[in-house]
Order: structure tokens, then sequence, then C-alpha cells
């Protein structure tokens, strides 16, 4: 690379190459201690592109893509006889950067279909390759200056939209795909609630719940866009329901996520999906089957404070450090009894060790003699701005107390401290009304 170029007398220094493209090299330079991009006219041969004079060229097509009103970089000089352009730097990644880096260029999507509306009724094309476009300061700017008499064959929905959303990959679950479905579902429920029936606690709860059939792991399906879960169809501890979402820029998979878990997933009795009610039609040949489930909120702002009766105190609990008492408190709570032998012989002690616990809002009272009675946990990732809750209980011969009451309380308080501003429960009972929470959406099952 040459170490400077000079522009109408004006040198520039080159700092390092932008890209090649079909019509010229760019170099980001700089002058007088502002950074710019100098472009140096090439006339290599492109098979599938004829320019015509690709100076003249530059020059027509920024006017064009000025007057459609397309962001791009402002030119600052032309030099005709060295065939080189001088424009704004926007510094920044290229969408395909961050597409190669395994994030989403959905966010970008209304930008660049306006830009082509633009364009269309311009009755133009751009070249919308992602490595075309900067973002900066959440803008996508349109960096070269090409563009052509409008052709369908070559708009964005024909022709870009394929390298802004590369096509999916299926593969089955394994047990490194573990922290990549809990990013795919924190960015399901990120802007949208509608699936917050499962969200990457409810993920985190179930995959070592000592009823989940981990022996079927490899039947959920996971749709991938390189490293970046897209789609997946999880069933519910066993076969025969299962959880089946997409991100809202791969919709169109969908039909073909449910198809897989009916094929996959079913039991005897066929397959069902929960779905919520006004927001999700039934996919075809579901029919609803009379169960539902429900699911209440909580601002935070509005957490009312709740105290444990004199004697009991609070203590944290770990499933994966003191599996035993763990195991033991929920096998009381959830009233299997309180004859220990029986547990021990039904109940096979498995440390359960869930990667995003926090301990600090993994919570159990103690009672005035010193036993844990009564147990709740709250789930919070600071990728979220919500918490989740599960499990609550209490030994039947505390209950009454307020005990539970108070250590959701106490969990959400830390969770707030932490950062949630809301927390949801899948529940519909009035021991959560009564804590504040409200009903928030409800879920209707339907079954093939």
């Amino acid at each position: 690379m040459e170490k400077e170029l000079t522009v109408n007398g004006r040198a520039y220094r080159l700092i390092r190459l932008l890209g090649k493209g079909k019509g010229g090299y760019s170099y980001l330079a700089e002058s007088d201690g502002a950074q710019v991009v100098v472009k140096q006219i090439h006339h290599e041969p492109c098979d599938y592109y004829t320019f015509g004079n690709k100076i003249e060229a530059e020059l027509r097509d920024y006017e064009r893509l000025q007057s459609a009103g397309i962001r791009i970089p402002e030119m600052r000089e032309v030099d005709i006889e060295a065939e080189r352009i001088v424009k704004d730097y926007i510094e920044g990644p290229t969408v395909m950067e961050l597409v190669d880096a395994g994030e989403s260029a959905a966010p970008y999507l209304p930008q660049v279909r306006d830009m082509a509306a633009k364009a269309l009724a311009a009755g133009l094309n751009i070249d919308y390759y992602p490595t075309n476009f900067v973002v900066r300061d959440g803008l996508i700017w349109y960096i070269d200056y090409e563009c052509n008499e409008y052709s369908p064959e070559w708009d964005f929905e024909h022709w870009g939209i394929k390298y802004w959303l590369p096509e999916p990959v299926f593969k089955p679950y394994c047990d490194s795909d573990y922290e990549a479905v809990c990013d795919f579902l924190i960015e399901l429920n990120r802007a949208d609630r509608t699936h917050i029936n499962w969200n990457w606690a409810r993920f985190e709860w179930m995959m070592e719940h000592p009823e989940f059939d981990k022996s079927a792991r490899s039947a959920i399906g996971l749709w991938r866009v390189q490293s970046r879960v897209i789609g997946a169809a999880i069933y519910d501890m066993y076969f025969g329901e299962a959880f089946c979402g997409v991100l809202p820029e791969y919709s169109s998979l969908y039909p073909e996520i449910i198809d897989y878990a009916r094929r996959a997933q079913s039991d005897e009795n066929g397959l069902s999906v929960a779905l919520c009610d006004g927001a999700e039609r039934a996919p075809e040949g579901f029919l609803p089957i009379g169960e539902s489930e429900n699911i209440m909120r909580l601002s935070l702002e509005k957490l009312k404070p709740c105290a444990l009766p004199e004697g009991y105190s609070f203590c944290e609990l770990d499933p994966g450090e003191e599996p035993y008492e763990f195991q033991w408190l929920l096998w009381r709570g959830f009233d299997h009894g309180e004859d220990r032998a029986e547990f021990e012989a039904r109940d096979p002690i498995v440390p359960q060790k869930r990667p995003h616990l926090n301990r600090s809002l993994s919570l159990a009272a103690l009672s005035p003699e010193g036993g844990r009675v009564a147990y709740a946990c709250v789930w919070y990732s600071e990728k979220t701005d919500y918490a989740y809750v599960e499990p609550v209980c209490t030994a039947p011969a505390h209950r009454g107390r307020g005990i539970a009451a108070a250590l959701v309380t106490e969990a959400l308080r830390r969770a707030r401290a932490l950062g949630a501003r809301e927390a949801f429960v899948i529940s519909d009972l009035a021991f959560y009304e009564r804590l504040g929470f409200e009903s928030f959406s409800h879920y209707t099952f339907f079954r093939i």
C-alpha cells in the first residue's frame, strides 16, 4: 500500500485499506488532523458489471442518492484527472462484521427497508451487500455511491436480505448449546413478552429438575445462524408438550419448527403447545384441549415490605452444594410427607448445578429450632430487566405464618437491587395477588 495519495494537490496520508470494490480501492486517510476516505478508481475487469466512465458514474450516483434521500457520507472533493474521490469517514462496524460476529442485523432492517423504499421511489437499486453499510450511533449509512436502475431481482427483499439474514441451519441440541439457548430465550423476550411463559430461567430450572428426561435432550431442535440460536423446539420435562419459538425476523420458520416438534417430541397423545391468548394463532391442525396457564407480573417499584415471623431467619440454600437439604425441603414443601426414609428411598440425591443460579436469590427460612422449613428461588440475569419466581414452598407445619411471602419478597428485593424492574411467575394463586402480582397474560393449550 502506498503511504499517501494526492487529491487536487493536497496530500493524504494513508492509514489502512478499508475495502476493494468493483470500482476502486477505498482507504482510511488523514489530512490536517481529519480522517476521511480516499477512493482510488481502478479499471480491473468485472465480468458482471459495466460502469462506463467510472469517475463520472461516481458523481452521477452520488447526486442520485442524495436526491433520493439515502443516508450517505458527504463527498468532499473529486480529482477527475487522478480519478480519486474524498468523502467523509463514517466510523463504525459494517453490517457484515456484525453478522460475522454472530450479532443480529434485525435491528437495522427497518432502516435499510426505508432506504430501499426511497431508492424504489427514485427508480433505483443500491448495492445491498452488508459490507456497504456502516452502523454509527444506531444509524446505518450506505457508504458506497453505487446505484443502478431498479430491477426487482436485485432489490432488497429478493437479493440483499439473504446476506443480512443468512439461512438458518438445523441441529439437534447438545450440552455445549446451553448458553446459546439461554441467550435465545432472553432475546426472544426482550421486546415482546408473548413468550414470557418460556424464559431462560424456566429452561435452566427445568434442565436440572429430577423429573426432566435428560436422555432425550438430543430431541430438542435448534435453528442457528452461525453461533446464534434463532429458533427452538424444546420439550417440557417429557415428550408430549413443547415450546416452539423463533425470533421475529425469522418468523417464516415457525411452521417448520412446529412440524419438527410434532414429529420428534410427541407422545402417545400427540403434541400440545401453550399459546398466548389474542397474540398467537394455533398452528394448522392444533385444537384447544381445555387446559391453560396464567402469568402474573409485579412491578418491583410496587414491592411491599414483608417480614418473617419472630424467631425465623433467612439463609441461602444452593442445590448444587447442599443437594440433600434442598431436596428434603422441597419433598416436604410439595406435600410428599415427613417420612425421611421414604424420601431417601424414592428421591436420589443429585447435586443440581445450575450455571446462572444466584445464591443470594435462592433463600430458605430457618425455624426458631434451626431447621429449614420454606424455600423460594428468584432468577435474574443482567442480560434482562425482569426476575422470575420458581419454586416456592413451605413445609405443612409452618404454613399460614407469612413465611413464603417474606421469602419471595426478600428475594425480589435483592433482585431489584441487582437491576430487575419487574417479576413474573406462572401462577394464578391468591398468594401472589396479596404480594401485589397482577394477571399479565393467559395461555391456552392446543394439541394435535
